[in-house]
């Protein structure tokens, strides 16, 4: 049998708005010309219902879709995920006059996102995070919280005006509004004196998604293989997690290589983790990259977060990510269960962990 012959011409949709994190990844994903012998006619502007409608009767060969839209859609017959984009900001961003840790006391912030919000109390209590739409009732005006641009727009004429100290954004909304401020990375790796402040799940991934039978090869060359880890990773844990608080989970599946690790734990003071990746003469146990899972759930004050984190070997990463999850669920049943008054163990006590 011959190899599959690979298209001169992709036909690619793109489900989404001009405001939404995927029509900009795609964007900035063709600037990078990924197949030079290829040509790729995308379609922008397109609704879910429609390009699913398109992809089927053949006339697009590709749909690029965000991650989370295609989870929480759980997908289409006769579909399948040919392969992802390179992840890209997947961290949210702080605008505001200084770095977070230089921020005055009692600052007033403002996040949509429930995990920031309380990721954000757990590094500066002093801070005032709010809601925007609490904040916006607390001040008698509306807050256009149908559109994230222009949510944004009035969250900066907030902080301009010096009604508020800061609000949390996404990084291709503040690039299309040229907005004139400072802005900071809510970093995932802690550095100095800054905080860690994971992801929510899925955030920053594109699918694109084919009919049966698109070429592997052609897949393969569009495709991270790093970001495919990080669906398959992601989406197993979240089919295990109550969807009720999906939104105060904080989640990322990653490649690292050796060297990046071992600096990282040198910044961090982390000696366990040197020990892990060098033997006893100081030489690195693994030659090829590991893949670093990370969830965190924070509790409601910010005061406590259940947190794991495991390095595993590429090859057995799902099973891997099964156990750790199963791991997961007992932990969360230990730190959310009520105590009741016991005579050995004292009077009744309240969850370990508020959510």
């Amino acid at each position: 049998m011959g190899a599959e012959a690979e298209p001169t011409q992709i036909r690619l949709v793109c489900v989404g708005d001009e405001d939404t994190h995927t029509v900009s990844h795609v964007r900035k994903w063709m600037e990078t010309r990924p197949l030079e012998d290829i040509e790729i006619d995308v379609q922008f502007d397109v609704g879910l219902s429609s390009a699913l409608e398109t992809l089927e009767d053949g006339g697009a060969d590709l749909m690029a879709i965000s991650a989370l839209s295609w989870y929480l859609c759980k997908g289409a017959p006769d579909t399948m995920v040919a392969t992802a984009l390179p992840r890209r900001d997947e961290n949210h961003i702080l605008v505001a006059g200084d770095r977070i840790s230089h921020l005055p006391r009692k600052s007033i912030i403002l996040a949509n996102n429930r995990l920031q919000r309380r990721q954000l109390r757990r590094y500066r209590s002093d801070f005032r995070v709010l809601d925007p739409v609490a904040f916006a009732d607390m001040i008698g005006q509306e807050c256009p919280a149908d559109s994230t641009i222009e949510m944004q727009s009035w969250m900066e004429d907030l902080r301009s005006t010096k009604n508020i100290t800061g609000y949390v954004s996404e990084m291709h909304l503040f690039e299309r509004e040229k907005i004139d401020s400072r802005r900071h990375k809510l970093m995932t790796d802690s550095r100095e004196d800054s905080a860690r402040f994971l992801p929510s799940p899925l955030n920053g991934l594109t699918l694109l998604i084919s009919r049966g039978g698109f070429p592997k090869s052609l897949s393969e060359k569009i495709g991270d293989s790093e970001s495919l880890t990080a669906w398959t990773c992601e989406k197993i844990m979240l089919n295990h997690i109550d969807p009720q608080i999906h939104d105060r989970i904080g989640m990322i599946v990653r490649h690292r290589q050796i060297p990046s690790l071992l600096n990282q734990a040198e910044q961090e003071k982390d000696l366990l983790r040197s020990t892990t990746l060098l033997n006893p003469e100081g030489e690195i146990v693994h030659t090829s990259s590991l893949v670093e899972i990370l969830i965190e759930i924070v509790g409601r004050t910010g005061e406590r977060t259940l947190l794991l984190e495991k390095l595993v070997e590429k090859e057995d990463v799902e099973t891997h990510v099964r156990l750790l999850i199963s791991e997961w669920e007992d932990m969360l049943d230990l730190v959310t269960i009520e105590h009741e008054e016991d005579i050995r163990l004292g009077p009744a006590r309240p969850p370990f962990l508020d959510l």
